[in-house]
């Protein structure tokens, strides 16, 4: 046996020192946030897109929704968020640095088109816009599904976007060229999905839902295995099924085994009744996957995985669309795959909401929410488990 040093010594005496998970203030961001539907058709409509990121080179992340973006205050960030309009009716998504300029950079739908926004200046007030692609609109006009990751190995991130037909995936313009757009992941649905190295190759691999043959919803959680290339053929694997529809999905190793596991968040429409399951499917050594329900109560059209409380293993963030109390919830995880629920605030209705971010950069995760019913509201919990 290897001889341990002082520091192996001293984490074995002490432990893993968690911060504390119950320290949260809210911060309403916006309560007059217009609807999609306010200027284009469908009148019901609302937007999907929803990220943090410092847009203004500041030091403290900006956040991204809509046709908006929202300027940090700094600070305590209860001060007023500057809300820029960018000059279009477009469901922005996420940033990513496109160009290496120093400008901010955001991708945006309004399928069936797909926008690059790009800052003007680096004070990220005014924003030019250009469509760089195209993709097929869902039945709800835009996507809900959307990720920046490095799928083609080689340190440049590409844009995952759901739509009608399936997954797409962006290349960024390399030298002036175009960009190039694949359909990666066909026949999943416009609802979420999220990446991890399921089969543990090295590459990025994209898992989600997808509609069984002759069925209206997606029941079926399907994988999509990386090989290397876009164009390549992206072979889908069935991993399980849900009751209801599959909406919110995330991957991580939940119970410290080595293999990543995949939590999932059913959808239901009108939401009535509190029959939505929160699962984690863990994936086992003989490549099956094992289904576990965490909870079951009202729709939760939201969910966030990352270790909240720095103890070493993988929580979960999700919130209630529907019911009387919409709890925005953590979930605590043991470390084997079993979580304890700690509510954070109620009475603030979520849709693709609940997602962490160090919003100030003060090394605990923060918690970002927009709403479909309170759809004119943005929502900031700050976590007070660290002071600068």
């Amino acid at each position: 046996m290897k001889s341990l040093t002082f520091l192996g010594l001293l984490i074995l005496f002490i432990g893993i020192q968690s911060i504390p998970t119950d320290q949260w203030q809210y911060i309403e961001i916006d309560n007059q946030k217009a609807k999609w539907g306010d200027f284009d058709d469908p009148d019901w409509l609302r937007y999907f897109g929803l990220d943090g990121m410092d847009l203004n080179h500041d030091g403290y992340k900006d956040i991204i929704t809509g046709r908006n973006v929202y300027l940090n205050p700094g600070g305590d960030m209860t001060g007023t968020w500057q809300k820029v309009d960018l000059g279009l009716n477009v469901d922005a998504m996420v940033a990513v640095d496109v160009n290496q300029n120093g400008l901010a950079d955001i991708i945006a739908e309004a399928l069936p088109n797909v926008y690059h926004l790009e800052a003007t200046d680096k004070s990220a007030t005014k924003w030019t816009a250009k469509v760089v692609a195209q993709i097929p609109p869902t039945s709800h006009s835009n996507g809900q599904g959307y990720q920046v990751a490095d799928i083609i190995k080689g340190g440049t991130p590409e844009i995952l976007l759901s739509s009608q037909k399936g997954i797409y995936l962006l290349e960024l313009p390399q030298n002036n060229q175009d960009w190039r757009v694949s359909l990666i992941g066909e026949n999943a649905t416009d609802e979420g999905l999220t990446v991890g190295d399921i089969d543990n190759d090295g590459d990025l691999d994209i898992a989600g839902g997808r509609r069984a043959p002759g069925q209206e919803e997606p029941t079926v959680v399907v994988w999509f295995e990386n090989p290397g290339q876009p164009k390549a053929d992206w072979k889908d694997h069935e991993l399980g099924h849900t009751e209801h529809p599959a909406d919110r999905v995330e991957l991580a190793d939940f119970n410290g085994d080595g293999l990543i596991d995949l939590a999932l968040g059913e959808e239901r429409y009108p939401g009535l009744e509190p029959d939505a399951n929160l699962y984690v499917f863990f994936q086992q050594k003989n490549q099956t996957w094992q289904r576990k329900t965490i909870v079951t109560q009202y729709s939760m059209n939201n969910l966030d995985v990352a270790d909240i409380d720095q103890d070493g293993d993988i929580d979960l963030c999700t919130s209630e669309h529907k019911g009387k109390n919409l709890t925005l919830q953590l979930w605590l995880n043991n470390g084997k795959g079993q979580f304890k629920k700690q509510v954070v605030d109620q009475g603030k209705e979520a849709h693709l909401g609940a997602r962490f971010y160090d919003m100030d950069n003060d090394g605990d995760l923060d918690i970002l929410s927009i709403g479909w019913d309170q759809h004119q509201f943005v929502h900031l919990w700050r976590n007070d488990a660290i002071t600068k």
